[in-house]
């Protein structure tokens, strides 16, 4: 369990750079759009694949953190005032049911692959199937933060209940996020 925690950590960090990289990217071309688009009358017939697809990666990693971090909706006006016992079940299930999810992307995110193998992007001739890629990736992702995170404290333990942040550092869920 503890080689698979520290895994954990630096996927998250890897995650985290990858992430900020691509919103970077994101910003940097858009602005190039932009500006060639308005100052010299000549869009560049790319810029809007790159930022689409630079979108869609930081959009299932920013999901695959948001799974580490608790950070995902959540029901906490239910689940407040339920006995302790029945919001570790409730909070079990709801694990569970995020990890089906997670192997259902994997499973269809690989299928999407397979199917798009052989596309190509028209401006850059680029593989569909690397676009694809963000999903069954941050799927997997998802199922190691997921697993990383069962010896987690229970809920609420280390808990400010005034603003739902955990007390200690490191990686975790907060009381807000579900």
């Amino acid at each position: 369990m503890r080689g698979l925690k520290a895994l954990n950590q630096r996927l998250v960090a890897l995650e985290t750079l990858a992430a900020g990289g691509l919103v970077a990217t994101v910003f940097v071309v858009v602005l190039l759009q932009v500006g060639m688009r308005y100052l010299f009358a000549y869009p560049n017939p790319w810029s809007e694949e790159v930022s689409r697809f630079c979108f869609i990666w930081v959009s299932m990693l920013g999901a695959s953190l948001a799974v580490e971090h608790g950070a995902h909706f959540g029901f906490d006006q239910v689940t407040k005032g339920l006995a302790p016992r029945l919001k570790s079940a409730v909070k079990t299930f709801a694990t569970a049911v995020v990890l089906m999810f997670s192997l259902v992307l994997v499973a269809t995110g690989i299928i999407l692959m397979a199917l798009t193998m052989g596309e190509r992007s028209s401006a850059l001739n680029f593989p569909i199937a690397w676009v694809y890629a963000s999903v069954p990736a941050s799927g997997a992702l998802m199922v190691i933060h997921l697993l990383a995170g069962l010896g987690r404290p229970a809920e609420g333990a280390g808990v400010d209940e005034a603003t739902g942040v955990r007390a200690t550092t490191g990686a975790g869920s907060s009381e807000e996020g579900h």
